[in-house]
């Protein structure tokens, strides 16, 4: 049977239309397998990574900065995948129950959760998901209880029917919970050593303080040179009227047989310092007064590595750089968090050093200046000489004065303004080499003015003992080198805060915190870092090649 005209037009159109179909797929199949496969490629392995088992997800820690020090993506899934083995190590920590759920799950949502056993003590029991916090006062004789004011938080945190935190402000309970704090110390031991005996090491930390654990294992198993059946007792050393203790925010240790010995060998022991407690302002020192009296037994120092500062506040600089760390206090529950974090997504399993807080956590927050800031300069300080001026200070800092006869020029106004008080510091910053003129008939280096090509012959005088007329050119600069990088090494002027006409400096640098605005200039704080200065100081102490762990001292 014969087609139509209109029908064979149709099959022609569509034979056509066919072909041109094939002849785009075969002109474009190149470049579509290019993009579109890639990006659809890169499209289901983002959500992979969302979705799917590995849980890869962006370290926030990952920034301009870091890229050398934390992974950019990591997997969350196992938390515990390097943990150390804490095999014959508790940890106990001492919490109270007006901070317990601000403090504590943090704690639980990160390390403790890595631990096989922990105990969690304070002045109240409490539950906070599965886990258990022991009220370490309940076992308190009344006599001791009895007519003391310390034990009125105590009692009023049995009576509130609701929530602590709806009966009691931790804020305004402060000064309660501290004297309420005293008397755990004592019955903590007790209840620890009854609880969980014969362990070799008893770690003791308050819920604000953080553990790094890697650390702490493998300093007491390989380089402590600490033996368990002895009685040891270490930590970061305090003085209150001439007794050393180990201060409890930093945290301690006791060895099991100390703490064995403590509690055995002396029944009565936590009854007498309970009534003692009410004559005494810390809970720390009594531990300590208790373990010299009966164990003939005191603190052995360990900081810097036990530190009661944490990465915002810490010294950085000279001693407290290639030193490791196990411990930091007054961490609240974001910087717990984001020092978890950071251990968590580390690119090096070595020991964790003090640089390596700044170098991730602290050095991308610097800058040069910054307003309403304290960064906690108090090292040497710059106070208007007028009267007026001198009583507004506080006596720390006017204690910290440089004499007027030891001032330079510098240093006599730098109480005028942040501007005269940065030029402190920078008077000990070291040119650079590319700053510098090479030559001349005696082969000198002379530094050139800042932000000029004229030499400086001020700045000469630096550098007069690199010169030598028989020397040849590398052999002068490397000499320059030398003499410059001790230079470096030893500045003692990091970073500056101006306030109400007081210029205070630092040894060492810190990030600090933010203060309130003020609406006048003079009161306003002011803070300022000098890079160029801290930088040159990083890059002359180079890598740390030895880990500087403390050697222990009686």
């Amino acid at each position: 049977m014969l087609a139509s005209p209109h029908s064979r037009r149709l099959r022609l159109f569509g034979g056509f239309t066919v072909l041109a179909i094939i002849a785009t797929y075969i002109h474009i199949r190149p470049s579509w397998r290019q993009t579109t496969y890639e990006y659809a490629a890169d499209l289901s392995s983002s959500v992979s990574n969302y979705f799917g088992r590995e849980q890869m997800y962006n370290n926030t820690l990952y920034q301009q900065g870091t890229e050398g020090t934390v992974v950019q993506y990591h997997n969350f899934s196992n938390p515990c995948a390097n943990f150390p083995d804490t095999d014959g190590v508790l940890l106990v920590m001492k919490t109270g129950a007006t901070e317990a759920f601000d403090k504590v799950p943090t704690h639980l949502l990160t390390s403790l959760q890595c631990l096989p056993d922990f105990l969690i003590f304070s002045d109240m029991e409490q539950q906070i998901g599965k886990y258990h916090i022991y009220d370490v006062l309940a076992g308190v004789e009344e006599k001791a209880k009895a007519h003391n004011d310390d034990f009125d938080l105590y009692r009023d945190q049995k009576d509130c029917p609701v929530s602590q935190k709806t009966c009691l402000d931790a804020r305004e309970e402060g000064h309660r919970a501290w004297n309420l704090d005293k008397y755990k110390f004592l019955p903590m031991m007790e209840q620890t050593w009854r609880m969980r005996p014969g362990r070799d090491w008893y770690i003791f930390a308050e819920a604000d303080t953080y553990v790094f654990w890697a650390n702490v294992v493998y300093w007491l198993r390989t380089q402590s040179g600490l033996n368990p059946k002895e009685r040891v007792y270490l930590g970061s050393r305090s003085f209150i009227g001439g007794t050393p203790f180990a201060h409890g925010g930093s945290g301690y240790i006791l060895s099991g047989t100390l703490l064995r010995h403590l509690i055995d060998h002396h029944p009565g022991i936590v009854q007498q310092y309970n009534i003692k407690g009410a004559h005494e302002c810390c809970g720390d020192l009594m531990l300590a007064q208790a373990l010299e009296e009966y164990e003939n037994v005191k603190i052995r120092q360990a900081w810097p590595m036990f530190n009661g500062e944490k990465p915002s506040t810490l010294p950085y600089g000279p001693g407290h750089w290639c030193e490791p760390i196990l411990t930091m206090h007054h961490m609240n529950a974001e910087e717990i968090s984001n020092v978890w974090q950071f251990e968590q997504t580390r690119k090096t399993d070595r020991t964790l050093l003090i640089k390596d807080l700044y170098e991730t956590l602290i050095a991308p927050n610097m800058q040069v200046k910054r307003q309403d800031w304290d960064n906690l300069s108090d090292d040497v300080c710059y106070i208007n000489p007028d009267p007026a001026a001198q009583a507004r200070a506080d006596d720390h800092r006017k204690r910290r004065q440089k004499k007027e006869s030891d001032m330079t020029d510098t240093e006599k106004v730098a109480w005028k303004s942040p501007e005269n008080c940065a030029r402190v510091c920078e008077e000990e910053d070291v040119p650079d080499e590319e700053d510098l003129i090479w030559g001349g008939s005696r082969q000198k280096i002379v530094p050139r003015e800042p932000n000029s090509g004229e030499p400086s012959p001020a700045l000469a005088l630096d550098t007069e003992k690199a010169e030598d007329s028989d020397a040849s050119d590398a052999a002068m600069r490397e000499q320059w080198h030398r003499a410059m990088n001790e230079k470096k090494k030893s500045r003692t002027c990091f970073q500056y805060t101006w306030h109400d006409e007081q210029c205070c400096t630092a040894k060492s640098f810190k990030l600090g915190a933010p203060k309130a605005k003020s609406g006048n200039d003079k009161s306003r704080w002011v803070s300022g870092w000098d890079l160029k200065g801290i930088n040159d100081w990083i890059d002359a102490m180079g890598e740390c090649t030895q880990v500087a762990w403390k050697k222990l001292e009686a």
